[in-house]
């Protein structure tokens, strides 16, 4: 059989050849070349932060720490951990138990220059997969409004299941063009536009990464662009918006901030974005011969090798006080008789009413009963796909409390909860039947659905059956098939 080889036209650039020629197109802006190889080059390390709602990060070390996962906090973030090499916390129990959430430094960034703060209105113009909403939900306190929004339906499965997982009360999910969201959507406070780029700042992350031509940068920043400016035209008077991208190209970052600041003088200014502990190198006052506003300087640019981190670009912006505004929607109160479907939280497992103060419910359908913030101002257009976090699925009889519903209140539950071995948490974990001891059902009235603990923590859903001949208990595991595949399938890179 004759030998065939490949035409060297075919074969794809390995990555140091890839990683120079990256280089080799922002020499002339970056301090160390070869150091930005080289971290072009590594391994990204593996980095989550922990959910403040369930714990502390100190709390969140020690029990990575007693499953043998070594972390650092990292030093401008107070949720923030860098674990040590070949972690993956993806397969670990508190990733399910939604202790915490994986995600890239870098792209941690922007919220924290966002500054969410309870009750306000916040929109996340570009959102799934869904990380950066949830750090803002939280950082709100579950309470006022967070719009997540994507332009790609396939694309909020995930932001479903973090919502879930988490327990985030605050979103309503909007499947729309960011580009075309109108008035209807209501003021926002603080809006997001982490825009869609070329993401050559994730080359440490992909299998195989590429280098945009300057075409495709340029229809990028088109797009990026008209983002940056309906965010403007939603947001209130004194508002901020943060532009992010996780690309290094300055045609998309600060060539784009520059011509909103000169189609709208006056209307808006650049803040400054440095954060103690994170050693971010200012943004480009000019790039191949164009000028940009001396303001921009104001801006951040994160390169990998500063803080072993991917590539990133962040700009934070202060909607003027002239701004016209904008009305918030009307929030609908639901029915008083809605509260009637909680008895399955309630009634069964002794959660007290006080649990659920400032809370309320929603009907949803027929399938589901969600439960959203007092506070909360949704959208009257685009019309959510999804709101608040669903509590109860009204067609199960008995009526079925969800894994949400039951992580995000079972501390709180006084019976019908259990704790767990660690054999009996894996078996969960893995969707199989739990065989509990006698003394683990002290706190059970009778069959029915459970709480399951583990460690303190609350790691789930079961439901107790008793065996019709031998009368032994069983607990069949109602850990959500899609929870377990996401678990599954995470790695340590992943959470942009």
């Amino acid at each position: 059989m004759a030998d065939v080889t490949t035409p060297c036209a075919t074969l794809q650039p390995d990555r140091e050849t890839l990683a120079r020629r990256l280089c080799e197109r922002y020499a002339s802006i970056v301090d160390d070349p070869e150091a930005l190889i080289a971290a072009l080059l590594r391994p990204l390390p593996s980095t989550l932060w922990a959910n403040p709602r369930r714990l502390s990060r100190e709390e969140l070390q020690a029990i990575l720490a007693a499953d043998g996962i070594a972390s650092t906090p990292l030093p401008w973030s107070s949720h923030g951990l860098r674990l040590s090499e070949g972690a993956r916390p993806g397969r670990h129990w508190g990733f399910l138990a939604g202790l915490f959430q994986v995600q890239e430094e870098a792209s941690m960034l922007p919220v924290e220059f966002l500054d969410p703060h309870p009750g306000e209105r916040v929109l996340d113009l570009c959102a799934a997969p869904g990380n950066k909403t949830a750090q803002i939900a939280l950082a709100m306190a579950n309470r006022g409004t967070v719009m997540a929004n994507d332009l790609k339906k396939g694309r909020l499965a995930a932001l479903r299941q973090t919502i879930k997982r988490l327990g985030l009360l605050n979103v309503a999910i909007t499947c729309q063009d960011g580009q075309a969201i109108g008035a209807r959507a209501g003021g926002f406070d603080r809006v997001l536009v982490d825009a869609p780029c070329t993401c050559e700042g994730t080359f440490r992350k992909v299998t195989q990464p590429t280098i945009s031509d300057a075409g495709f940068r340029s229809r990028r920043a088109a797009v990026q662009l008209r983002l940056l400016e309906r965010a403007l035209r939603l947001t209130r008077p004194g508002g901020r918006i943060v532009y992010s991208t996780c690309t290094l190209a300055p045609e998309e970052n600060e060539a784009v901030v520059d011509t909103l600041l000169h189609r709208y003088p006056g209307d808006v200014r650049l803040l400054p974005a440095r954060l103690p502990g994170l050693d971010g190198a200012a943004g480009l006052t000019g790039w191949q011969g164009r000028t940009f506003d001396p303001s921009l300087a104001d801006t951040l640019r994160l390169w990998p090798h500063h803080n072993d981190t991917g590539g990133f670009f962040v700009a934070v912006l202060e909607r003027s006080a002239g701004a016209p505004v904008i009305r918030d929607p009307a929030w609908f109160r639901p029915p008083e008789e809605a509260r009637e479907w909680l008895q399955p939280l309630t009634d069964r497992f002794g959660i007290a009413a006080s649990a659920f103060q400032g809370v309320v419910p929603v009907k949803r359908g027929n399938k589901h009963l969600h439960l959203a913030p007092e506070d909360h101002r949704y959208p009257e257009a685009p019309a959510p796909v999804m709101l608040g976090l669903p509590a109860v699925r009204r067609r199960s009889l008995p009526v079925k409390p969800t894994t949400a519903a039951a992580m995000l209140y079972g501390h709180a539950a006084v019976r019908n909860c259990l704790g767990l071995d660690t054999a009996q948490a894996q078996a969960h974990l893995d969707r199989e039947v739990i065989f509990p001891r006698r003394e683990q059902l002290g706190d059970c009235t009778g069959p029915g659905y459970v709480v399951l603990r583990y460690r303190g923590y609350t790691l789930g859903l079961g439901q107790l059956i008793y065996d019709r001949e031998t009368g032994k208990p069983r607990i069949l595991s109602l850990m959500p098939k899609a929870w377990a595949k996401d678990a599954a399938t995470l790695t340590p890179e992943e959470g942009g």
